[in-house]
């Protein structure tokens, strides 16, 4: 149901997904659901009963403004779904119960329009991609997930709020403390730079290199290169969602299994001096 005139509703910071009725198309509701005896309902009346229903303070959190058809500003109100059926209660328990029926088959209808989107669909697929070329690691995809979800106004509270971030051989139940390589070569006392020990960990089968398209206009390199930790490489760390750039994975080293990772490097390079 829509209301017939030709009006914009503004603010409109509705936040995604969510399902609301103006207080134009309640009042259209409610005059299609009267007995033919009964008056009709007028929409300035119904304005005047909001406060007092509602409250004049929480009233004024749904107050918003509607452009007739003639050009003229006119008060409307935007309801949720529980202040939408507290209006309809004010007229009957029975309207209310038809007011709640309706808002909860439009949550339904969209609900099901956005699960069968193009751009969800895209966006699950391009993070299915993702996922099987840089493996990141399950914290990375679930904010992927729950990102994916606030964009497309669906309900992410079902993902959950922790997840282990551990290779398969550790033991079940929490997560390995994790650092970056720079962390890491200081705490330990290793000289050597940051890129030349990714080239080690390269030649030791523990890290890839992997290119994206920039997206700034203004880079003289089109290429971006970044690191990413290898199937083999997961035992010894994992890969995270670059904060600044989504498209590339960030290498973090497991702080107790580093030593062991250093000992492996370490004999790789000298093999490969021999």
């Amino acid at each position: 149901m829509a209301f017939t005139a030709a009006i914009s509703m503004y603010p409109t910071d509705v936040p995604p997904g969510q399902v609301t009725m103006s207080s134009l198309e309640l009042v259209e509701y409610i005059n299609s659901q009267r007995n033919a005896e009964e008056p009709e309902l007028r929409h300035d009346n119904f304005l005047a009963k909001v406060p007092l229903v509602l409250g004049a303070v929480v009233a004024l959190n749904f107050q918003g403004y509607y452009r007739a058809s003639n050009g003229k500003h006119n008060l409307c109100y935007r309801f949720h779904k529980r202040e939408a059926c507290l209006m309809a209660m004010s007229y009957s328990y029975e309207l209310q119960e038809r007011v709640f029926d309706r808002m909860t088959a439009l949550e339904a209808q969209a609900q099901t329009e956005r699960s069968s989107s193009p751009k969800l669909v895209g966006e699950l697929a391009i993070m299915e991609c993702y996922t099987r070329l840089l493996r990141p690691a399950s914290s990375s995809q679930v904010a992927m997930l729950t990102k994916i979800a606030k964009q497309n106004g669906l309900d992410a509270t079902f993902l959950p709020s922790y997840v282990v971030d551990a290779p398969e051989d550790a033991s079940p139940g929490s997560s390995l403390s994790t650092a970056s390589l720079t962390h890491l070569l200081k705490a330990n006392g290793i000289s050597t730079s940051v890129h030349a020990y990714n080239m080690l960990l390269r030649d030791a089968g523990m890290l890839e290199a992997c290119e994206r398209q920039r997206t700034s206009k203004d880079a003289k390199n089109a290429i971006k290169r970044f690191w990413c930790v290898t199937e083999h490489g997961l035992k010894y760390g994992k890969n995270l969602i670059h904060p600044s750039s989504p498209g590339q994975t960030q290498p973090h080293w497991y702080v107790d299994r580093f030593a062991e990772l250093h000992r492996l490097t370490s004999a790789r390079c000298l093999e490969s001096a021999e």
